[in-house]
């Protein structure tokens, strides 16, 4: 069973995000390129059409964030807890 098989996605992508804020080699590569970096370090796929925009916080904690909009409901179920369809989120989801 893989790493991504054992855990939910969100919580792997939470793994990365805090293992870059120590690693600085991660960080450039999430920095650089956050999808491919989940899917080498998770084996993630994260779909072509979320728009993923990562930036280093002043105390150089890294963040992804889904740019483009809300995650589509086929993918809500993944997300433990999910989003309540009365969110007044802006729209943007980071880890």
């Amino acid at each position: 069973m893989s790493q991504s098989e054992m855990k939910n996605p969100m919580d792997l992508v939470n793994g990365v995000c805090a293992r870059a804020a120590s690693d600085a080699g991660l960080k450039v590569r999430l920095l650089a390129d956050p999808r491919a970096t989940f899917l080498e370090e998770t084996g993630l796929t994260i779909p072509e059409n979320w728009e993923l925009v990562s930036s280093e916080a002043p105390d150089g904690t890294i963040r992804v964030e889904l740019a483009n909009g809300e995650i589509p409901e086929e993918y809500l179920e993944l997300v433990s807890g999910g989003l309540p369809s009365s969110s007044t989120d802006s729209g943007k989801y980071s880890c």
